[in-house]
């Protein structure tokens, strides 16, 4: 067989090939692009206008500040599921770990042993409802800079969030 010939069927057998990635292997930047888009609509139909977002593994933060408001919004088993915390309603926010007794040294060996760490801001409402948790991470860190990260992230948030929150007036008689 003729080498050009050859080279032309091998070459279109490639861009073929390279054609349909996109169709066969989901790609990280549609699924995001995906959950903004479904943010930003839950949050149109909410009359809520997001001044910053936060991007997480499966999940978008959407943070209205003019309303006082966070939406959540996580993809769940095929579905979306959207929930809302009003800023109003909360007196606390903290961020809570289940490894609030980590050191610097202990954190490698429980990196290197792929163990469960669990970062998250926790709600407390003034009405003493069930507090609500945003859960950044849990699942088995693959990194101590992974970690450090979404840490840095959580306790960023925790900040912005805790000023946003009004003090409580107490009425003495």
């Amino acid at each position: 067989m003729n080498p050009i010939a050859t080279f032309l069927i091998f070459l279109s057998i490639a861009s073929f090939l390279y054609a349909l990635v996109p169709f066969v292997v989901p790609s990280s930047k549609k699924r995001m692009e995906s959950l903004l888009k479904k943010l930003s609509r839950a949050g149109a139909a909410n009359h809520l206008t997001f001044c910053s977002q936060e991007i997480l593994n499966n999940k978008v933060i959407g943070i209205d500040g003019i309303h006082r408001k966070i939406m959540i919004l996580e993809k769940v088993k095929g579905g979306y599921q959207s929930s809302i915390i009003s800023l109003d309603d909360v007196h606390d926010c903290q961020l809570v770990t289940n490894s609030s007794l980590i050191t610097r040294g202990s954190l490698k060996k429980i990196v290197e042993d792929n163990a469960a760490i669990t970062v998250a801001l926790q709600f407390e409402f003034n009405n003493h409802m069930q507090p609500v948790s945003i859960i950044f991470t849990n699942g088995i860190i693959n990194s101590k800079k992974e970690f450090e990260f979404l840490k840095a992230k959580a306790q960023y948030w925790c900040a912005m969030f805790s000023k946003m929150l009004t003090p409580q007036m107490e009425a003495r008689a």
